[in-house]
């Protein structure tokens, strides 16, 4: 019974998660304040020639969901070798700029990657908030995981597996991979299955 029990153990691993976000022309900034004239005027606009220029911090976030019923997973969870579990990896680009030359790149580490299964989407609608919702993140995630399969091989389109890497855009190690965009107002969605070693 115990030699049973520690092999049932080592069967099962715990959920990590962790990616990494490059952006070719967008990092970070903070909000600024510019005052500006008519035609060297300053007064001709009075009050109104102070404005705001607002910005947010681009950031990537990595949800996982069950392959079979689509449940949300949490960090910590403990799954048993061989589950299915599809990656979400998303962008809520709250801006209203596109945001050029995205690059995204997720190394798989006790996953093994299901061949052609990366989909990625950018026209679901960002989020209510700033953080998006458990209930936003599984619209994005079945939005995303009934689009078109990418290629896994680099040059394709915008997508590659390689080498244990998931990137999507060209500004990586990748650099064949097609311009991913993320437009104005959208959420960058990147899904992909894996199975748990």
């Amino acid at each position: 019974m115990k030699r049973q029990f520690v092999k049932t153990m080592q069967h099962i691993a715990a959920l990590t998660l962790g990616v990494l976000l490059t952006l070719g022309s967008v990092a970070q900034a903070a909000d600024n304040t510019a005052i500006g004239d008519v035609n060297g005027v300053g007064a001709d606009l009075t009050d109104s020639n102070t404005f705001t220029l607002n910005t947010f911090t681009a950031a990537l976030q990595k949800r996982a969901f069950l392959t079979v019923g689509n449940t949300a997973l949490t960090s910590g969870d403990t799954l048993p070798a061989g589950t299915s579990v599809d990656f979400l990896i998303y962008l809520n680009n709250e801006s209203d700029l596109v945001i050029n030359d995205v690059g995204i790149q997720d190394t798989l580490v006790g996953f093994t990657y299901v061949a052609s299964s990366i989909r990625v989407l950018n026209t679901t609608n960002e989020c209510t908030l700033p953080v998006c919702t458990a209930a936003e993140e599984l619209i994005m995630y079945n939005d995303a995981r009934v689009t078109a399969v990418l290629s896994d091989t680099a040059g394709n389109d915008a997508a590659s597996f390689i080498a244990g890497v998931v990137e999507v855009g060209n500004n990586g190690v990748q650099t064949t991979n097609a311009v991913q965009n993320a437009l104005a107002n959208e959420v960058l969605a990147v899904v992909f299955t894996a199975t748990l070693d």
